[in-house]
Order: structure tokens, then C-alpha cells, then sequence
């Protein structure tokens, strides 16, 4: 790949660019292309385009695809005491590495707060990004009238929200009647509601039986919080979704059952979409037994080899929608100061690995097909939160975010080539297949496969549409 001089008379704009010689790869399936990029936007894609004006990106050899769309990550989160290492500096930057171009992260209302208050102390961190971005208000109180908060907000371009049916203690926990309110006022709205979906009584009773017995070391985190609390929940979101016909979104599905639930929902048409996580499909609950355990500690925790069968099964059936890395950059100190699970903040970083991962174990295993890739990391997480076609489409008229991905070239995953400010990456030691190359953020190159070249504050906030179960994917 290079990036020689701008070609023509003149100076052109910086974002004006022309991608040659590659194969691209959208959601509907692979052509050789040549993409022209004006003024940050598509505006033209063909064979055999020549210059005009300006530079020319060579991607011969090289797979194109639209901006990888990151649709559920966690930058300068706090919990509790601890607060991840990645700021929205560093964790886009990181971003930008994987050819992630939009991510959307989270504004966390606290217990009376106004919703629009949480949103606009939000963004004042948001401001650091590299990379465009959106927020999700995670909704934890309706108590004093925030429902009629959600008009405005839709007409800012905030169409989402995320309720978490556990944490008591971190100040996530959301209750149903609160749950059920939100997803009736979402439908009117334009909202799709996100769930992270594990029944926390069974969860708090396990882990108090756990630690009663003195099991707290990280060979039982996986059975601390068993499978049967996320399908629960699972079953009893969509019985609410079918009820409100309100868009919903599950986060980080584990359980094989999870998936077959989501897919029997969507055949009865209820307004669901699913996602699963990289760390799902390439590891499993046996990790927890070993010295690796420190690097899976998150929520929900790995599960069967046989859960992990499932889930890329539903991948290659469209059972499941979207796979997102749900990033949440701790480093391994914060695990191994405490070694307890009941102590320590779960997460893991992994927004710069999902393409490589999905590539290598998806698609070079034979286990998906390369627009399915491209359905599950652009096409489908633009559809399911008003995002498409401006993100996750090339097309003439969308912006002109680009990941250009080198399939050949091999190697083993190391802690100390990631650029999370975490340190490391839950997936040391193994292999991939295939690199970014060039990632690309409306017709500027922001990362060159050595650099990352947009500075602090180089993202847009980027308004998005209503979403409506029409819409999803």
C-alpha cells in the first residue's frame, strides 16, 4: 500500500482520496472496485478510475471494507473504584487500529438525573475522540418524568438506550416496570432499547453461596454466574418487546439457547437483534482453569465449547445479528491486585481485534462468508441504530469510511503491539490472519498501518436516525 504525493495542479482537500486496485467487500457481496472520495463523502465507485487531483491509495491485493461500525464499547468507564485505563483518546485510537471508524459508547445516568444532563456531561469526555461516535443513554430512573426527555433527544440524533437488569450495587440495575415504561415510550420514539440481560437474583444468590463456601478465586467466575440467568432474561426482554413491539437490542449473548431464543423471536416477528462478542467465539469456559483466566475475567463469563459451537453457527445463519467488541479496557493489574471475583470490574479490551479475530476464525476457518462479515461488523449494527447508509454502506453519497485489510500476511497476537492504554489483549498467543492496512475516516487515511494519524478531537459526533422495527436488520 502507498500513499504518494496528491496528484494533478493545485492542492486539493485532504479528505479527497481514491482507493485502487482492491477488492471491495460490502454486505451484498465482493467486486473489483476503485473508490473516489470528495470532500469526506463517496462519490464515485467503478473499475479503472483514473486521478484527478487527488491522492491515490494502492490497495491491490487488498480487501476493502466499509468502516467497521463498533456499536457497544466502554471508554473512561468508572465502576466502583476501579476506572479503565483507555479514555476516548486512547481507546479510539486503538479503534482506528482495527479499522473500527464509528463506535458508540455510553451516557450513564445516575439515580434522578435528567437524561439530557447525562448526555451533555458525557460528551465533554467524547470531545478526544479520533474516530466519530455516538452515545447511548444507559437508563436507570424514570421516577421524575425523564420519559419526556426522549423527543428532544431524538431530534439531537440520540435514538438509543441500554438498561442493565443487574448490578444493584455498581448503579446500572434497572428495574422491569422501569424497563417496560422505557420500551413503550422507545416505540413511539424511534428507540431501540440495549439489554444486557442476566437475572440478578440468580446471580447474587449464586455468588453469595460462592462466597459463603470461600469460592471467589477466578476458577469459578464462569460458574458464579450461570448460563440459565442470561437465558431468563433473555425470555423474558422479548416477552416485553413482543408486548411494547419496541426495538431491542441484546448485548453480549453467551448461551447457545440465547441465540436460538433471538432467532425464534425475530421468525415470530418480534422487533429483536442479537450480538455476540469476539471473546465467545475463540475462547471458552475451560480458560478458567488456567493462568489465562486473569485475561477473560468479564460479564457474562466464557461458556462451553458447545455454547461457542452455537453461536458461530448463529452467525452464519443470521440468528444472531452483530458481533461488537464490548470493550472495557482494565489492565491485568486491576485483576491480579485482587484475584477475587468478587472484587475485581469486569472487562476486557478488544475493539482493535474484532476484525482480525472475525476474519481469521470466521472466514479463513470456512465459518463465514466475507459479506456475512461485512453484514455482521458494518451493515447490520448501521441498520439496527439509525446510522445507515451515511456508516456501514459504501455507496455513493456515504461517508467515505474505509478499512483496507492485507489477508496474506500472518502472526501471533502480543500484549505489547496493542494499543489500548490496558496493556494487553485477552488474546495473546494466538494467531491471525490478515492486518489493517489502512483505515480510512471520511476520505482521510487516519491510520497507516504503522500510525495512527488523526489527533485527539479529529471524530465527529454523528446525529442518527429513529429507529423503527422496519429498519433492523
Amino acid at each position: 500500500m502507498m500513499l504518494p504525493p496528491r496528484t494533478g495542479e493545485g492542492e486539493s482537500n485532504v479528505s479527497d482520496l481514491l482507493v485502487r486496485g482492491g477488492k471491495l467487500v460490502t454486505a451484498t457481496g465482493l467486486q473489483r472496485a476503485d473508490i473516489r472520495c470528495r470532500d469526506g463523502r463517496i462519490v464515485e465507485i467503478g473499475a479503472d478510475l483514473e486521478p484527478s487531483g487527488e491522492r491515490v491509495l494502492d490497495a491491490d491485493g487488498a480487501l476493502v471494507f466499509p468502516g467497521i461500525i463498533d456499536p457497544h464499547l466502554h471508554f473512561a468507564l468508572v465502576a466502583g473504584p476501579h476506572r479503565t485505563a483507555d479514555d476516548f483518546a486512547s481507546g479510539s485510537a486503538a479503534a482506528l487500529v482495527g479499522g473500527v471508524t464509528t463506535f458508540i459508547d455510553f451516557a450513564h445516568q445516575r439515580g434522578g438525573q435528567r437524561l439530557e444532563q447525562a448526555v451533555a456531561e458525557r460528551l465533554e469526555e467524547a470531545r478526544l475522540s479520533r474516530a466519530d461516535y455516538s452515545l447511548h443513554v444507559i437508563v436507570t430512573d424514570l421516577s421524575r418524568g425523564q420519559l419526556a426527555e426522549l423527543p428532544a433527544l431524538t431530534r439531537r440524533g440520540f435514538t438509543s438506550a441500554k438498561v442493565y437488569t443487574t448490578y444493584r450495587d455498581a448503579g446500572f440495575f434497572c428495574d422491569d416496570y422501569t424497563i417496560l415504561q422505557l420500551m413503550a415510550a422507545g416505540a413511539e420514539a424511534g428507540w431501540i432499547v440495549m439489554v444486557h440481560c442476566e437475572n440478578d437474583a440468580i446471580v447474587e444468590g449464586t455468588r453469595a453461596r460462592f462466597v459463603q463456601e470461600g469460592k471467589t478465586d477466578f476458577r469459578y467466575h464462569a460458574r458464579s454466574r450461570p448460563a440459565v440467568a442470561e437465558v431468563e432474561a433473555v425470555q423474558r426482554m422479548i416477552l416485553f418487546a413482543r408486548e411494547t413491539d419496541c426495538p431491542i437490542y441484546l448485548v453480549h449473548l453467551s448461551v447457545g439457547e440465547s441465540a436460538r431464543l433471538v432467532a425464534a423471536a425475530r421468525e415470530q416477528g418480534v422487533p429483536v437483534v442479537g450480538e455476540t462478542c469476539p471473546h465467545f467465539l475463540v475462547a471458552d469456559d475451560s480458560v478458567y482453569a488456567t493462568d489465562r483466566a486473569a485475561r477473560f475475567i468479564h460479564t457474562p463469563p466464557l461458556r462451553t465449547a458447545e455454547d461457542q459451537r452455537v453461536l458461530w453457527e448463529a452467525l452464519s445463519r443470521g440468528w444472531l445479528q452483530v458481533v461488537a467488541s464490548d470493550h472495557c479496557g482494565y489492565t491485568l493489574r486491576q485483576r491480579t491486585d485482587y484475584a477475587d471475583i468478587t472484587r475485581v470490574a469486569p472487562g476486557i479490551p478488544g475493539t482493535e481485534m474484532v476484525l482480525p479475530l472475525l476474519f481469521t476464525y470466521g472466514v479463513a476457518a470456512g465459518r463465514l462468508e466475507l459479506p456475512q462479515l461485512a453484514q455482521l461488523c458494518c451493515e447490520w449494527p448501521a441498520r439496527a441504530f439509525g446510522l445507515y447508509p451515511r456508516k456501514g454502506a459504501v455507496a455513493v453519497g456515504a461517508d467515505a469510511d474505509l478499512v483496507v485489510y492485507d489477508p496474506e500476511p500472518r502472526r501471533e497476537i502480543r500484549d505489547e503491539d496493542v494499543r489500548s492504554a490496558a496493556g494487553y489483549t485477552p488474546y495473546a498467543g494466538m494467531e491471525v490472519q490478515g492486518r489493517v492496512v489502512a483505515t480510512v475516516l471520511r476520505g482521510e487515511v487516519v491510520y497507516d498501518g504503522r500510525d495512527v494519524l488523526a489527533p485527539p478531537g479529529h471524530g465527529r459526533l454523528i446525529p442518527r436516525s429513529p429507529v423503527r422495527p422496519a429498519d433492523l436488520p
